[in-house]
């Protein structure tokens, strides 16, 4: 009989954190939300230089191994300071090697402090003795935003997707890229994305360098009450794991230098490698709890609706949400022409997002865009905007409700024809391998390999699930 009661208690005390967890977590981000008036966004103007160059000079970062290479020479050149914020670090050998680094920066006297997701920071499994290694570093600091709090269930959906990285205020890396084979490694893995980063080099370390506006905003997320300081008091049992787990991924990395393997002996001339710019801005959503005002996309909208000539557009997923398509101008330039590519039913990982956006891609077709779904192997993963072949924007920020108002964001803005040229460039070289799906408000069929070459169990999937994803896009 008490056995009975204790289950009957046990039921109901679920059923009761269940509809708590829905009301608090779903229906009241389902609630309508009044569209702020406040927080205005800069004029196109505001992101053009007027000087021929400024003291920030740009590197497009493409290729992932190129980009991985990047990152180590930044943690071995650094003399004072290493601020990173990341939405998580994967196992894997580059993550290894990376963080290898960043220990003997800071055994030689770099301060460095590191922020990550408090859900998916993915410092688990084969990582997660590094959470105690980095703790107990005494130049090291390790703090996650807003970590899971099982009473709290709307914040859960506040998560940090941020891909930063700064060094001695001279360089910077922002981008869409984590820190982990699938997007570092040298020979991809099998679940390897094509991603895209811009480094920014800032030789004097000047004031009025994008990298300070960084800075200040990590530095605003790191001391935020949002973030939770982790491992401060560690256990014996965990020190003495921590301090394996430092040793070996600092033997790790001194046996590769010693090995002189490639990934930690980069050679990137920072001067001759980067490219002039005119300006470059640096956009972040708030920090907020709920919904937050969709600074980041208001703000590439309000430059789109100045744009005279074309729009070039790449995000790995597009949802076209209603909460969206409220901060679209009313009107944009009709003789700018528009360019998108995403991914495709065989491409596309997040079976999610592509579902949904598979329910609202009429509402992209009927802009007149010529839309392109990439077709080959791997998935795009890169967050990209070109403007009138001069302003160039990249970053963490997916063209989704998310990104725009739950997760937090940033973009850079950079005034550089050159720059622009470089992104096109590969853009275009993604298109491709591309199929054209819409042009000029009409679907395109297409050609029968590319039809073959479709799995038509994933297709069908995904055109199944679309149906209830298109009524949970806000989540998306």
């Amino acid at each position: 009989m008490a056995a009975k009661t204790a289950w009957k208690g046990l039921v109901f005390v679920t059923f009761v954190y269940v509809l708590y967890v829905v009301v608090t977590a779903v229906v009241i981000f389902c609630l309508p939300k009044e569209k702020e008036a406040g927080r205005m966004t800069n004029h196109i103007s505001a992101y053009m230089g007027e000087k021929e160059a400024t003291v920030d000079r740009v590197l497009l970062l493409e290729d992932g191994y190129q980009s991985g290479l990047a990152r180590m020479q930044m943690i071995q050149e650094a003399n004072q300071s290493i601020d990173i914020a990341y939405y998580s670090i994967a196992k894997g050998e580059t993550s290894e090697l990376l963080l290898g680094a960043l220990i003997q920066a800071a055994d030689r006297g770099v301060k460095v402090r590191i922020l990550l997701d408090g859900i998916c920071h993915g410092l688990r499994g084969e990582l997660r003795n590094a959470r105690y290694a980095l703790a107990a570093h005494d130049n090291i600091e390790l703090r996650y935003y807003e970590t899971f709090k099982p009473f709290k269930p709307w914040t859960w959906h506040n998560r940090l997707h941020d891909k930063i990285m700064t060094v001695d205020g001279k360089l910077a890396i922002i981008g869409g890229r984590n820190i982990a084979d699938k997007y570092l490694a040298s020979k991809p893995p099998k679940n390897f994305v094509y991603d895209r980063d811009v480094l920014i080099f800032n030789a004097k370390q000047e004031k009025d360098s994008v990298i300070v506006d960084m800075k200040r905003y990590l530095d605003e997320l790191w001391n935020h009450p949002y973030t939770s300081e982790v491992f401060a008091n560690l256990s014996k049992k965990q020190t003495e794991q921590g301090k394996k787990m430092r040793d070996r991924l600092s033997s790790t990395y001194s046996d590769a230098k010693h090995e002189k393997a490639e990934f930690v002996e980069p050679s990137i001339d920072w001067s001759t490698s980067t490219a002039t710019t005119k300006k470059v801005s640096f956009l972040h959503n708030p920090i907020e709890r709920f919904y937050k005002y969709p600074f980041v996309w208001k703000s590439l909208v309000d430059i789109a609706a100045e744009t005279k000539r074309s729009v070039f557009i790449q995000s790995p997923y597009i949802v076209p949400a209603n909460m969206l398509e409220e901060y679209v101008p009313n009107r944009l330039d009709d003789k700018a022409e528009w360019t998108i590519l995403t991914n495709s039913v065989t491409s596309t990982p997040n079976v999610i997002a592509f579902s949904s956006y598979l329910a609202l891609r009429d509402r992209i077709v009927e802009t007149g865009a010529r839309l392109y779904e990439y077709s080959k192997l791997y998935s795009l993963h890169g967050k990209s905007v070109v403007y009138d072949e001069r302003l160039s924007a990249v970053g963490s920020f997916n063209l989704d409700s998310r990104s725009a108002f739950l997760n937090t964001e940033s973009m850079v803005i950079i005034d550089s024809e050159v720059f622009a040229s470089q992104l096109i460039g590969a853009i275009d070289s993604k298109i491709a391998d591309s199929t054209l799906v819409a042009d000029d408000k009409k679907y395109i069929e297409p050609p029968e390999d590319i039809k073959k070459e479709k799995s038509f169990l994933k297709a069908t999937f995904l055109n199944a699930l679309s149906k209830i994803t298109v009524y949970c896009n806000r989540f998306i």
